[in-house]
């Protein structure tokens, strides 16, 4: 016993120096961007200042290349056109620090230069750029070679995963290459390989506004934290070769717990239907539909600012400018400030691991080095779409209360909900309880009456329960929150006995909220 405590105190300790560690680097990572955009996509550039001019990243890091518009070029063109040039650009600001390799040593599709020194350690793509790069095999000499070798012939990639091997002299392009910065949990001791990787993303999206509200939510996101729920879908998966994927999901979940989150983790075999009351969603995580469906369907659907979410499927980001296809582009559309996806078929196991990624991002790491670190290869198939420096967990819970507090913002219910978790969490469940009443009362919250009610809930106090549950019914200003928190009341009503109330319940909800399409949800409320 005293041996884990010891070990739990002592994680906890590095946990505290990596997070310090990961706010100092915050200071430093504007100077270490370089941007790049389309000169042939006027809003490109565009975009490209706003984003730099917000960061503070500094004008002269602004790489402007010669590409073609759409969202596929070819391996010739990214070599001469995107790779190349961006080398060249680096070099002449003094980026970087590189020598002519022994041309005798260059294979085909490698660089002649050899990276000595580099002070960049992002690179960011801006909306024009394109996301993919095209297999060089002929189209039949790929579909039988995919039938005999399966990935290992295949060189197609995401521009992104090819840039994070930029600085890097020689490798083989197909199949992918083993990432340095897997499973890293910080920066300080990497080998020098590791050092040359860069953090590649993309700030790009269904169109230029998507992209400017991606920029300004992150950042209002990282100064008042990422609040709301956290949705994840696990599927209950058991098969040999896709369990994987469940594991990394579940273990997401629960590391956001630990950050006091209400987390809702659905292990059925189908994701959410469309009437599912899903709102206030900051986080999710799941699959493994081609396209989105259930609530992300819904037009009135809208993601909390700041929002991540991702959905595996294998071809999640063929096209990110869709609003309805796949998952990528709908996700952002509706609301989500930063994603990651598959612009062709990556396999399972060389997606990012989710429970991986949840753990660097709640250590205080940006979002693109929490995505980097969770990515198994590169040269691949994963894109990631997002500020890369968007960092959710830079300041304490507390802290973050300081400043929703301070500017008076509506987003401070969310954290307080935080706390309370937290606190039940460590197992002062009555101190959570004084808490809760004594934020109610300064401020009325339907969030905060749903939470005392669940903790009456919680100590078998049910009449005290229903009474909160019924002032947040009342105040609801949106159908899911009076069907969410209704439903239940519902079913805590029938369990215990009281059918004519919780008819009473339920016809009054169907009343107020007639026609819209959650209310169905309310059919789920049965013993």
């Amino acid at each position: 016993m005293k041996k884990s405590l010891h070990a739990g105190m002592a994680f906890a300790v590095l946990c505290v120096v990596l997070l310090g560690a990961c706010r100092c680097m915050a200071d430093d990572d504007a100077q270490a961007v370089v941007v790049v955009a389309n000169q042939n996509v006027p809003e490109s550039a565009e975009l490209a200042r706003v984003y730099m001019a917000a960061r503070g990243i500094p004008a002269s890091h602004l790489c402007l290349v010669d590409l073609p518009t759409g969202g596929t070029m070819a391996r010739d063109i990214y070599e001469r056109h995107l790779r190349d040039p961006l080398l060249a650009f680096l070099r002449e600001q003094k980026l970087i620090d590189q020598v002519r390799r022994n041309p005798a040593s260059i294979r085909p599709n490698e660089t002649e230069w050899e990276t000595i020194s580099s002070r960049i350690r992002y690179v960011v793509c801006l909306y024009g750029v394109p996301w993919r790069i095209a297999d060089t095999r002929l189209r039949i000499v790929a579909a039988l070679s995919s039938r005999l070798n399966g990935a290992m012939e295949r060189n197609d990639a995401a521009v992104d995963s090819e840039l994070a091997l930029l600085l890097v002299p020689g490798y083989d392009i197909k199949a992918g290459h083993p990432n340095p910065l897997f499973n890293q949990i910080d920066f300080i001791e990497l080998s020098r390989l590791a050092r040359m990787i860069l953090i590649a993303a993309r700030l790009d999206g269904p169109d230029p506004e998507t992209v400017r509200r991606m920029i300004r939510d992150s950042l209002e996101a990282e100064r008042y934290g990422l609040q709301g729920r956290a949705y994840f879908d696990s599927r209950g998966i058991k098969e040999t070769g896709y369990a994987e994927g469940d594991y990394w999901i579940r273990e997401a979940c629960e590391r956001f717990l630990r950050e006091g989150y209400d987390c809702v983790l659905d292990s059925t075999d189908g994701l959410w239907g469309d009437s599912y009351p899903m709102e206030d969603a900051a986080i999710y995580m799941g699959w493994y539909f081609d396209r989105a469906v259930g609530p992300f369907a819904r037009p009135d659907f809208k993601f909390a600012r700041g929002a991540i979410a991702y959905h595996i499927h294998s071809g999640s980001a063929a096209d990110v400018r869709s609003t309805d296809d796949f998952w990528v582009g709908p996700l952002l559309a509706r609301g989500a400030a930063a994603t990651m996806g598959a612009v062709a078929e990556p396999y399972l196991s060389f997606t990012p691991q989710l429970h991986l990624f949840a753990e660097r991002l709640c250590l205080g790491h940006t979002f693109g080095a929490s995505a980097c670190m969770s990515l198994p290869v590169l040269s691949w198939q994963i894109t990631v779409l997002g500020d890369p420096l968007y960092r959710p967990f830079r300041y304490s819970l507390d802290e973050q209360i300081s400043h929703l507090e301070r500017d008076g913002r509506a987003e401070l219910d969310w954290a307080y909900l935080r706390k309370i978790n937290l606190l039940v969490r460590d197992g002062r469940f009555n101190v959570a309880l004084d808490y809760c009443r004594q934020k109610l009362k300064v401020r009325e919250s339907p969030v905060l009456r749903e939470k005392l009610g669940d903790l009456y809930a919680k100590n078998e106090l049910y009449a005290e329960a229903g009474e909160q549950y019924q002032v947040a019914i009342d105040a609801a200003r949106t159908a899911e929150t009076a069907i969410r928190v209704g439903a239940r009341w519902i079913l805590i009503l029938r369990l215990t006995g009281e059918k004519e109330k919780a008819d009473r319940v339920e016809a009054g909800l169907r009343e107020r909220w007639k026609g819209r399409v959650v209310l169905s949800w309310l059919d789920t409320a049965k013993p």
